[in-house]
């Protein structure tokens, strides 16, 4: 009778083990499925006229909603600063995707090259209410400044971004800065230059939560007077994925920000041109997040 308790027990408890072993193995595959549920989307433009601007839109498909994205130019800019930069990086909520307003900057005028604009964005199944606080200033010629956008209440950042700078080859104001600097306000810093300012806004992406929603992974590097340098981010640590990017360039003035992509392995990429000089750092930012 003892043996028949024994061996009735030693069958329990592998039954036991087995469901257990079946539960992790099912929260795992949850797990994958939930990481893998978002997409990224992608889709290309071209460019071609000297200070041509473009009104650049990607959507999310079906009924996904749009968590960030990111721009990247082909060829990138020339010697002479010729090239892709964009006036605006924004999520775009009742429209449900990711919008950049784009200029093909030429200071010469004299031979425009065409070049490709490739749009990103990150779409997921659903998502909590997000909440997009705005500031906004107008930066005069030969000014910098710098605002913030914070999220409200309970609510806490995932991403953000700018909108209304208007640079052409005669002036204007570009962006220089754009990036988290704590888990609820997003900061924005832009400089003006030649006949005319414009204004500028940063934007939060806020989402209520207990607890902070993304992990910053950050690189930097040098970049010389008329040179063009790209910066990648290590990659998102475990299951997270970079859901929106930002940069910062120190001192300010002299980089025009030209690029901001996702990679295939997860990481964050910044590109800029050194248009004013003297040699600046480039940092780049990648937020990243589960979902």
């Amino acid at each position: 009778m003892f043996e028949g308790n024994r061996l009735r027990n030693q069958a329990l408890a592998a039954t036991a083990l087995l469901l257990a072993l079946g539960a992790v193995l099912l929260a795992q595959q949850l797990t994958a499925e939930r990481a893998s549920a978002a997409k990224l989307a992608s889709k290309t433009f071209t460019m071609s006229g000297a200070d041509e601007k473009g009104r650049l839109v990607l959507r999310c498909p079906g009924r996904m909603i749009p968590l960030g994205g990111g721009m990247r130019s082909d060829p990138p800019p020339s010697e002479d600063g010729e090239g892709v930069y964009p006036h605006s990086y924004e999520r775009l909520g009742v429209q449900s995707g990711w919008h950049v307003t784009a200029v093909l900057f030429d200071p010469s005028r004299a031979s425009t090259q065409a070049r490709n604009v490739t749009l990103q964005v990150v779409c997921a199944p659903k998502g909590k209410h997000v909440t997009p606080p705005h500031t906004t200033v107008f930066v005069g010629p030969g000014e910098t400044k710098t605002i913030q956008a914070r999220c409200p209440g309970r609510r806490h950042l995932f991403g953000g971004g700018f909108q209304r700078t208007d640079f052409i080859s005669r002036g204007g104001d570009y962006v220089t800065e754009s990036r988290a600097i704590s888990a609820k306000t997003w900061q924005v810093t832009g400089s003006a230059f030649g006949t005319f300012g414009g204004e500028l806004t940063a934007i939060a992406y806020c989402q209520r939560s207990k607890k902070p929603l993304v992990k910053e992974v950050s690189a930097s590097t040098v970049v010389p007077p008329g040179k063009f340098e790209t910066v990648t981010t290590p990659s998102c640590p475990g299951a997270r994925r970079p859901v929106f990017g930002g940069f910062a360039s120190d001192p300010s003035g002299p980089l025009l920000f030209a690029d901001g992509f996702i990679n295939s392995n997860r990481s964050w990429s910044a590109s800029a041109f050194n248009y004013f000089g003297p040699a600046s750092t480039l940092t780049a930012y990648g937020y990243c997040r589960k979902v």
